[in-house]
């Protein structure tokens, strides 16, 4: 009887919670959560929400003439699981690139090797041997079986030496030059166990990036005297390593607001630290990485974020100050922004450093960010990358766009903002890719990261979820979506939400079902896609022949080069097809435009009068046509003629698209998201000027 009163309960239960969401699907492990208590519908952590954590006490040293890192790692995990647990789970993320191992993209072939060497392990000071069935390394785990269960609300205490050699294949980690690293995915990291998926046993591929436990890191790294390493956390013994000239400048750069050259050009010749023992101490993050090099440069301020002084550094390759004289006052500002303005959530740690090693794009870690330059896009991104998957952490590996979409999208709002001062609606200009809009590898929004791979990752983790955030930010206004997206980060600051602990409490908070715009975008296959119907007089009607709704956005050029624009939020089409819209002075409209920076399957249809019209009126050199490679990028830009019109390609990317002409040596993109300003030397075009997504790039033919 006790047990079909049981089965009972536990049928009523999931009843309860199924008949709760008929707006959508919600997975069985999702649907358990809320069977246990440990979510909730309204997007609050539930009564019973519980997260394990790690303490980590780390010793390492770097031996730079072979690129060896070595050391011993004491883990103390502690179970706050409801259940007892049988075995622990370690990543062990430089297997990536053992022989045979799964890659989701090339490596130098000098850094195949036999992974991680990992000796001395044991657990609660018992040792493990190694060859046996107690510890079993497949792919990047290594999975070790308890020798007694550890019950919940205990601890275990797992020791182990390790080392491997710093790859010199270019992702996130490795060496950037003879004597200049980023470290990061270095030690022996204990994985996720949580009360949605249990634990996470994915693999390390180079594609997925973060889900990590909350941790406190007390780390010690050791290298040469003359080399200089800044890492996650605080520095304990700033005062035992640098030379008093450099303590002097770190001191005083610690409470200054203008930047302070602590290491420059003049200080390397001869460069020699105090002591190569680095003691570096951090709370409650979710990992720990470090920079190291002997012919870098250093810059830093202070921001006051509330009553703290937060601790802000550039450091980049000799020779290059000039490059680099505004990224740490960038720094600055955009993290004054990210605490009072947009999220409006004071920036959580006490420093950050951009470190310049990357040779395009950037890469975030806790405190960090491992750069390609000085760009403010990237500068700003990285930073952002703070708030999600840092400090709010989120399952990147599974849910890609719960970080990166957020990241892309606040970065382009506060660039837009309180940078350029741009007035532009918030969901224009940031979904690239639109060529994958309505094919097989457009896939919902709600699919696992895992499922992607590079035709269609960047496009559903970056821009598709930006422009989705934008569009909701949009329809909901100003305060209502920045309370909610405050009270969403409250909620689960240092905690690991899915994806609808997001949706849901973005219900909560504004009071509106946002079902009509979750289900299109979120849950089902589809597509966006508007037209210009017909433009009768001053009455432009537009149809929506897609299955997603979005904003429409409609823009008028005129003769005299002038322009105007309309823009109404995606609600309107919850109870029509069609929409007209009020053209002022149709007599001296040149062309009408919709959905530019909107996605949009079919740009085609997009324009009155047609792209053939347009292209009939003007007579377009062939000069444009070629190849561009771009300065900061290791990108070419395509373009070549189809037919009468001009069509260009990011050759590396899903970008693509017709270009409009809008004057002599001016073209946009049919789609709006990119425009292009070809450069001539007599008559010769030798580049491009090119703007996209707040980018601004430059390109040689």
């Amino acid at each position: 009887m006790r047990i079909i009163l049981t089965l009972f309960a536990v049928f009523i239960g999931f009843s309860t919670v199924l008949a709760q969401e008929g707006r959508f699907f919600v997975p069985r492990e999702i649907r358990n959560a809320y069977e246990a208590g440990t979510r909730s519908t309204t997007g609050k952590p539930g009564p019973e929400y519980w997260q394990n954590t790690v303490d980590y006490v780390i010793n390492a040293s770097l031996e730079p003439s072979t690129r060896t890192i070595s050391g011993t790692v004491e883990a103390t995990y502690h179970n706050n699981s409801p259940e007892a647990m049988n075995i622990i789970v370690v990543r062990l993320y430089q297997d990536v690139f053992k022989k045979g191992g799964q890659r989701q993209m090339a490596v130098n072939p000098e850094d195949i090797n036999e992974g991680m060497s990992v000796s001395n392990l044991s657990v609660n000071d018992q040792a493990m041997d190694m060859e046996s069935r107690q510890v079993n390394r497949n792919g990047t785990n290594m999975i070790i079986q308890l020798p007694a269960p550890l019950a919940s609300g205990g601890t275990t205490t797992i020791k182990m030496d390790w080392s491997y050699v710093v790859p010199l294949t270019l992702r996130r980690t490795g060496v950037y030059d003879s004597s200049s690293y980023h470290v990061a995915y270095w030690y022996p990291q204990i994985s996720v166990y949580d009360d949605v998926f249990g634990w996470d046993l994915m693999d390390y591929t180079f594609q997925t990036e973060f889900y990590n436990n909350l941790g406190n890191y007390d780390v010690t790294i050791s290298a040469p005297e003359s080399f200089n390493i800044w890492a996650t956390g605080v520095l304990q013994n700033a005062s035992e390593i640098y030379p008093d000239d450099v303590l002097s400048r770190y001191n005083e750069a610690k409470a200054s607001e203008e930047t302070v050259h602590i290491i420059t050009d003049s200080d390397l010749e001869g460069y020699s630290n105090k002591t190569g023992t680095w003691h570096y101490t951090a709370e409650e993050v979710s990992d720990f990485a470090f920079s190291v090099s002997d012919h870098y440069l250093w810059d830093a301020a202070m921001q006051k974020v509330e009553d703290r002084d937060v601790f802000i550094g550039t450091v980049f390759p000799a020779g290059q100050a000039e490059a680099y004289a505004e990224v740490t006052q960038n720094q600055r500002k955009a993290m004054q922004h990210f605490s009072e303005d947009m999220p409006g959530i004071p920036y959580p740690y006490p420093a950050f450093t951009t470190f310049i090693g990357l040779r395009g794009g950037g890469m975030e870690f806790p405190m960090m960010a491992n750069n390609a330059g000085p760009n403010l896009g990237v500068t700003v991104h990285e930073m952002y990358h703070t708030y999600f998957p840092m400090y709010v952490r989120v399952n990147e590996r599974r849910f890609a766009w719960m970080d990166e979409g957020w990241a892309q999208y606040i970065t382009d709002l506060v660039i837009d903002r309180y940078f350029n001062e741009n007035d532009e609606p918030v969901y224009s200009g940031l979904v690239s890719g639109t060529g994958v809009m309505g094919s097989i590898t457009d896939l919902p929004l709600i699919t696992s990261t895992q499922f992607m791979d590079g035709s269609n990752y960047g496009y559903a983790s970056y821009s598709l979820p930006a422009f989705f955030y934008g569009m909701l930010h949009d329809y909901l206004g100003d305060e209502v979506f920045t309370n909610a997206y405050r009270e969403y980060i409250r909620r689960w600051a240092k905690k690991s939400p899915t994806p609808y602990d997001f949706l849901y409490t973005m219900e909560d908070v504004s009071g509106e079902d946002l079902g009509w715009l979750y289900n299109p975008w979120f849950f089902n296959y589809g597509n966006a896609d508007l037209a210009i119907k017909e433009l009768n007089g001053n009455k432009l009607i537009v149809e929506n022949l897609g299955t997603r709704p979005v904003p429409l956005k409609v823009d008028m050029y005129y003769s005299n080069g002038e322009s105007d624009m309309i823009s109404e939020s995606a609600d309107i089409w919850k109870s029509s097809k069609e929409y007209s819209v009020t053209i002022n002075n149709p007599d001296d409209l040149a062309f009408v435009m919709i959905s530019q920076g909107v996605p949009d399957e079919n740009p085609d249809n997009n324009l009155q009068p047609s792209l053939e019209e347009i292209y009939a009126k003007v007579n377009i050199s062939d000069d444009f046509i070629g190849s561009y490679a771009l300065d900061q990028f290791p990108i070419t830009m395509q373009v070549e003629k189809q037919g009468d019109k001009l069509h260009m390609q990011l050759m590396q990317t899903n970008f693509e698209g017709f270009l409009l002409p809008v004057s002599e040596n001016s073209f946009k993109t049919t789609n709006g998201m990119m425009s292009i300003q070809f450069q001539r030397e007599g008559d010769q075009v030798t580049g491009a000027n090119i703007q996209v997504q707040g980018l601004n790039l430059t390109s040689k033919k």
